[in-house]
């Protein structure tokens, strides 16, 4: 490949891969792929290079207004080849500078094939021309005779030698802009030196003009395309001339030709049929029986009879050898199609190539064309191996006949283009990775076990037999009551759902809220109502273990709780001191309620059922009217005013203290009796609180002393939590001969 003025051309096109592919074809260009891009680029010795890349936006074709040449040695080798891959090529002209051929790449951009003329050879005048062996006598001369219309093919007498072709020398040009080389051709047909004006004869030393041509015209053929083609025939042959009737006639050495095609006046296209190697006739024949005759050569082309190795790496680096026969220097390779590497031609019957890098076709055919066109193919005769892929698990293992269900294939070396089987039915899946599958089961013929299947693309399978147990279709649940229909939106009430056909992983949704479940038989199960933050109806849905649905719209009422609702508080009344047992009666009391006695928890608490509390009531600094609140966090408090009322109680006395000494040391044990103690009492030595107080009785302490100093004797005294005291004057003695 050479350039003139470029270093580099690039081409964005939507299908990297069909172009790269299409300029292999066209012009033998080898290209190498950038490692993670769809780029690829191809290099000349002189250091040109064609790149085609991605497009990041897709071109419209009226933008594809780039267009190439391409210099090619042997034009109609190349046109052939190209016909045979099914890529449509236009005729084959002349033009001063050589022959030409137009065609289009995938993306729309015009190519043209560019066959430069040979260096023209100077060869002199004949001496002499002889006239015509057969010449008629020429008619009166006419006043203004119309030019005669080109004829048929005539042969020319033997001694007439045709005049030697002069041309000027070609252009060097292989690629360039389509600009650039109608500019290039423009400046050679300037400097094509005019051609020399005839000197004038005298009348009757030149031949006759022919006569007139009477009736249609008959057909010329002027040039068969390519001019040779391989003994076996099936190559698709060009015929270009004038005057071709509709329903002419293809023969090839008197033999009609099957379909030939009239493209129009000027073109004709047959499929070559098989013939012995040699020089062949092919006529064209109108229907009024005129016809005209050209020939074509038929050679035999090159065959491919071993290949080896016959399978390798998708990785590429595989050095193949190809034996056959009639391998020319210079031929070339198209590999799966588009591929074009290198060639080491060893002899006529041995050539070489190392294998590129594949990542689609894993099958692929292998073609040798010689310099002058003619090809062999092999077909399918190499394999990209990739690695053996294994099963080793399928989660879950189970489902239902009807197929759709979701499970997981887990092994080693799957492939992104692997067919997946699942009991000899094609399933649909998604690719994780080379080491798992999310596979999609297909509907099966009935239940039972069957096998998994994982083809690689090169051919190779991985099978686990009976690796997943289709199931019979089971029996939906049925869903027949609801008790109760209703609860309140904070949750956590227990209902039970009654039908049948229950399953012990039966799920149940509540509002779309799964819930907790639990399958007391087949035909019930205990649900825990889940929260919900509005109140209304709502459905209920179970779900068995095969993703059986069963759905029951406004199944169930949520409500908003009340607030708990007090209607009585007895007795009304009680000491200070605490501990009245009261009764609280009401509704909408339930274990999560709180309670309080004038601001204060009582003692203890419990909720006997939804409309009664028993409680004790806790101590007060003060005597009078205190609330009573009954409440709960999501539904509001109750509170009754004035509701009960505390006593005054009496101040407590002391009458005796024993021992009255004790250690220094303190934990002296004194038992002290009175009256009007409670509970709550504190006692103090000296202004020392006792080490520990018990409430025997209401007339009796029995409490540890605190530490002293020794011979101090201290007053006693005895609190209670409502402040009143009873107090003992110099009633303890500490002595340090008294040991605690």
């Amino acid at each position: 490949m050479a350039t003139f003025g470029l270093g580099k051309i690039v081409l964005y096109a939507g299908n990297p891969e069909a172009v790269s592919a299409f300029y292999t074809r066209a012009a033998g260009l080898s290209f190498d792929r950038v490692e993670g891009t769809r780029r690829y680029e191809s290099v000349s010795t002189g250091g040109t290079s064609l790149v085609v890349d991605l497009a990041l936006e897709p071109l419209p074709r009226s933008r594809r207004e780039c267009a190439l040449s391409l210099r090619v040695p042997n034009l109609e080798a190349a046109a052939m080849s190209l016909r045979e891959d099914g890529i449509d090529v236009g005729p084959i002209l002349e033009r001063p500078s050589g022959l030409f051929a137009s065609l289009k790449d995938p993306d729309g951009r015009d190519v043209e094939l560019w066959e430069p003329r040979a260096k023209p050879v100077s060869v002199a005048p004949p001496a002499s021309v002889a006239p015509p062996a057969l010449v008629a006598p020429p008619p009166p001369p006419a006043p203004a005779p119309l030019p005669p219309e080109p004829p048929a093919v005539i042969d020319k007498p033997a001694s007439v030698a045709p005049p030697a072709i002069v041309d000027k020398p070609p252009v060097r040009l292989e690629m360039h802009s389509a600009l650039d080389l109608e500019k290039e051709r423009d400046e050679s047909a300037k400097e094509e030196p005019a051609p020399e004006k005839p000197e004038k004869k005298e009348r009757g030393t030149d031949p006759p003009p022919p006569p007139p041509m009477m009736g249609a015209p008959g057909p010329i053929l002027t040039a068969v395309r390519p001019a040779k083609v391989s003994a076996e025939g099936g190559v698709k042959v060009s015929l270009y001339g004038a005057n071709f009737a509709e329903g002419c006639r293809v023969l090839v050495d008197g033999d009609d030709c099957t379909k030939p095609k009239r493209i129009d006046d000027f073109t004709l296209e047959i499929e070559a049929p098989a013939h012995a190697p040699g020089q062949a006739e092919i006529a064209v024949e109108n229907p009024d029986g005129q016809r005209a005759a050209v020939s074509m050569l038929y050679a035999e082309g090159p065959s491919i009879e071993r290949f080896s190795p016959q399978e390798g790496s998708p990785r590429g680096g595989i050095e193949v050898v190809v034996e056959g026969r009639d391998f020319e220097e210079g031929c070339r390779v198209t590999f799966f199609g588009n591929r074009a590497p290198e060639v080491v031609f060893e002899s006529p019957t041995r050539i070489r190539f190392v294998t590129p890098p594949q990542e689609q076709l894993f099958h692929g055919e292998l073609r040798v064309t010689n310099p002058d066109g003619l090809s062999a193919l092999a077909a399918e005769l190499f394999t990209y191996r990739l690695a053996t892929p294994h099963v080793r698990e399928v989660s879950p293992n189970t489902g239902l006949v009807g197929g759709s269900k979701r499970i997981t294939v887990t092994g080693v070396d799957f492939h992104p283009q692997c067919v997946a089987r699942l009991g000899g039915r094609q399933a649909s899946f998604t690719f994780r990775s080379a080491e798992s599958l999310e596979l999609v089961t297909p509907r099966a013929s009935g239940p039972g076990a069957v096998d998994l299947e994982i083809e690689n693309p090169d051919g190779q399978i991985a099978k686990l037999e009976g690796a997943f147990t289709y199931e019979a279709e089971p029996t939906p649940p049925l869903l027949v009551e609801v008790r109760p229909d209703r609860g309140y939106c904070a949750g956590g009430q227990t209902i039970r759902l009654a039908g049948d056909n229950f399953e012990a992983d039966t799920i149940v949704r509540i509002g779309e809220v799964r819930a907790v479940a639990r399958t007391k038989s087949r035909h019930e199960i205990e649900v825990e109502l889940p929260q919900r933050a509005q109140p209304g109806l709502v459905a209920i849905e179970l779900v068995d273990r095969h993703g059986v649905v069963v759905r029951r719209e406004e199944a169930f009422t949520y409500e908003s709780r009340p607030a708990p609702r007090v209607d009585s508080v007895s007795p009304r009344n009680g000491p200070m001191v605490g501990g009245t047992r009261l009764v609280v009666e009401g509704d909408h009391f339930d274990e999560h309620v709180f309670v309080r006695i004038g601001g204060q928890a009582p003692k203890k608490a419990v909720v006997r059922s939804a409309t009664l509390i028993e409680l004790v009531a806790p101590p007060s600094r003060a005597s009078g009217f205190v609330d009573v609140e009954v409440g709960r966090g999501d539904a509001g408090t109750t509170v009754v005013k004035n509701a009960f009322r505390y006593d005054p109680s009496p101040a407590p006395g002391i009458e005796s203290v024993a021992p009255n000494k004790g250690s220094v040391e303190g934990g002296t044990e004194v038992s002290i009796e009175g009256k009007n103690f409670i509970a709550d009492s504190t006692v103090l030595f000296g202004g020392k609180p006792a080490q520990r107080v018990k409430f025997v009785s209401a007339t009796t302490l029995e409490v540890k002393t605190p530490p002293g100093k020794n011979g101090e004797m201290v007053d006693v005294v005895v609190k209670n939590p409502d402040g009143k005291e009873a107090v003992t004057k110099r009633a303890f003695l500490y002595d340090a001969r008294y040991r605690s």
